[in-house]
């Protein structure tokens, strides 16, 4: 191989790895959110109306995950009462507290999940029920509890 075809080819290679991300299929099924970052590519199309195919998996996925994650809150938490997430967090240095709004569409919490998570790049990379709790404690918090995100 001759230099300019080696150099040809890294730059190829360093194109299409740059470009990875941005390749990325999107979620299809809730449990393929992972993290925080999987949750935004979900939840993007859902918020925005993407009626493509790949934009109506996607938002399914989404829907799927704050589904069951807002199926979870409600299980395990006694009626009229808030809900807490203790020790979240890379050092399991958070609890968070909020009540689930009588009404939350998955469309409304695919929003404010879109909202808050440009200001919180920490949370890329962290589970995705890190996330949307933090979201939750920031638009719904208890009235003692104090929040920072």
């Amino acid at each position: 191989m001759t230099k300019k075809n080696l150099l040809k080819t890294l730059v190829l290679v360093s194109t299409l790895a740059c470009a990875g991300p941005a390749l990325a299929a999107l979620p299809d099924e809730p449990g393929d959110i992972k993290t925080g970052d999987d949750l935004a590519a979900a939840c993007t199309p859902l918020a925005k109306g993407d009626r493509s195919d790949e934009g109506e998996t996607a938002g399914r996925a989404c829907s799927g995950f704050l589904g069951a994650m807002m199926q979870k809150v409600v299980e395990s938490t006694a009626a009229g009462a808030p809900t807490t997430f203790n020790r979240i967090g890379p050092k399991q240095e958070h609890n968070l507290c909020f009540f689930l709004p009588p009404k939350l569409s998955f469309v409304d919490f695919a929003k404010l999940i879109l909202a808050y998570r440009p200001a919180h790049p920490e949370l890329d990379q962290r589970p995705a029920y890190e996330t949307a709790a933090w979201t939750l404690s920031v638009n719904f918090p208890c009235p003692d509890a104090a929040v920072a995100p």
